[in-house]
């Protein structure tokens, strides 16, 4: 492969203008869309190559009502008004699909013996395809807002209670509008206080 860098354009998309939207567009964003960025994101690296993240498109009102009822009351109007609502899990049984995404033959076996390793290994690696997911959407051009305050107990046994996938977070997603809402951009620390040298 050979090397590459982001130019200006794509740097911005991604990243430097890139807001978590308040506001989208009317424009509805399509599964197939989706469907395409996941089969982007899916390559980037975990830890044995595991695939852990899950997606619950939530695409019918009904579903919509059940995710908005467990979200925090400062939540439910955007999670009402997202063109598209993810909700994105972990599925704590990964492993069972070792054969496909390979490494070592005892890896499987070794973490269903080890569900506490398994479950954080599940968790951190989701959390990491999350971030893929955030981006192969900007880059889709997509806007999204992660959402943390819901209640993810209640919320996984009214969509998951009868699966092992668990929620991480939800995910707003939308053409963003012209006005995206979410304010002047905010600071960020600086390499000298991220970074440090050893």
């Amino acid at each position: 492969m050979s090397r590459f860098t982001l130019d200006a354009a794509a740097r911005d998309a991604l990243f430097l203008a890139a807001r978590s939207t308040l506001n989208f567009s009317d424009e509805p964003v399509s599964m197939d869309t989706v469907r395409d960025v996941w089969d982007l994101i899916k390559w980037g690296p975990t830890a044995f190559n595991t695939v852990p993240l899950r997606l619950a498109a939530i695409t019918s009102q009904e579903g919509r009502a059940r995710v908005t009822q467990h979200a925090a009351a400062g939540n439910q109007a955007k999670v009402e008004s997202a063109p598209l609502v993810l909700v994105a899990a972990r599925d704590d049984r990964f492993h069972d699909h070792h054969a496909l995404t390979g490494g070592s033959p005892d890896l499987a076996a070794k973490l269903e013996a080890n569900p506490e390793s398994r479950i954080r290994t599940a968790h951190t690696n989701a959390m990491l395809q999350i971030g893929y997911l955030i981006v192969g959407l900007r880059g889709a051009g997509l806007a999204v807002r992660p959402v943390g305050g819901f209640d993810r107990d209640a919320l996984d046994a009214d969509l998951f209670d009868d699966s092992t996938w668990r929620s991480e977070l939800i995910l707003l997603v939308g053409h963003p509008a012209d006005d995206h809402g979410a304010g002047d951009r905010k600071g960020r620390i600086t390499t000298d206080i991220a970074i440090k040298e050893f």
